[in-house]
């Protein structure tokens, strides 16, 4: 019996593609990362273990990105520059989640805050960040900083088992842009699927008995057609300007609940919330 060996070129290129297989198939399951940075050391490991846990279940069920931070020294940063600043560098901005939350407990400037960034931007207005920061503000001022960033972290668990609102939409601050967000529930898509269906339905049946009743009729243009030539001259009577004054900032108030706030960071990439709490 005659063994015939693989040539050895042979075996290694499919080696280096197994390999690269692998590669591709890990990566292309890693989508959301979860990273905890507690410089200010202020968790116990068993805050640490929870707040890991919360992370954690908000990247697996929603594909977002969350970073938890402290920081005894922000270097002359305002807190939500240091986030901005954190989360783009670990590349979280341009990973293939579908957003994230980057949150911190900032010791230098004694100040909550958040960002927000990407599909996440809907889900956190103006008004949910003001709550996130109500939920955590009394433990932040008692010192049990571990229980005000887990308070945080449902708060933000709890707006996206909820939705996004009706009535989001992303104001940037820095051009006045107004953005609104629309989204067609289930029951939208199939009323409007079977409104078009009947519509369709409706416009063929006319087409049809349009086309099956033909009826032959010849146009006599000598005996019916006439051209008369007249001339024509336009006169400008008057003319009127309208002036009307055009708001910088869209009207806001504690029924504007779908408002999100947006700015650039530094590096250019798009953030809503940041704008913190003292305590």
């Amino acid at each position: 019996m005659v063994e015939k060996k693989m040539p050895k070129r042979k075996a290694a290129g499919m080696i280096v593609l197994w390999i690269t297989i692998c590669l591709w198939l890990s990566g292309a399951t890693v989508f959301a990362q979860c990273q905890i940075q507690d410089d200010a050391r202020l968790f116990t490991t068993e805050e640490t273990k929870k707040i890991e846990n919360l992370s954690e279940e908000i990247q697996d069920q929603y594909q977002m990105n969350v970073l938890v931070m402290t920081c005894e020294d922000a270097g002359g940063k305002e807190s939500h520059e240091v986030l901005e600043d954190t989360y783009e560098e670990y590349g979280l901005e341009s990973n293939e989640a579908k957003g994230g939350i980057a949150l911190l407990i900032d010791m230098d400037n004694r100040e909550l805050n958040l960002v927000t960034e990407r599909d996440m931007i809907y889900y956190i207005t103006d008004y949910r960040e003001e709550k996130i920061y109500d939920a955590a503000q009394s433990y932040a001022s008692d010192g049990e900083y571990g229980n005000a960033m887990i308070a945080m972290l449902k708060k933000v668990q709890q707006y996206l088992n909820e939705g996004i609102p009706n009535n989001q939409y992303t104001y940037d601050t820095e051009t006045g842009r107004i953005v609104r967000y629309h989204s067609l529930a289930s029951g939208d898509i199939l009323l409007a699927f079977f409104a078009g269906l009947m519509v369709a339905a409706i416009v063929s049946a006319i087409l049809y008995r349009s086309y099956t009743v033909v009826k032959k009729y010849r146009y006599s243009t000598e005996k019916n057609a006439r051209l008369k030539i007249t001339a024509q001259r336009d006169i400008l009577v008057n003319q009127f300007v309208t002036h009307r004054r055009i708001e910088k900032d869209p009207p806001s108030g504690g029924g504007d609940s779908g408002r999100t706030s947006t700015h650039h960071s530094s590096g250019g990439h798009t953030y809503g919330g940041g704008k913190g709490r003292g305590f």
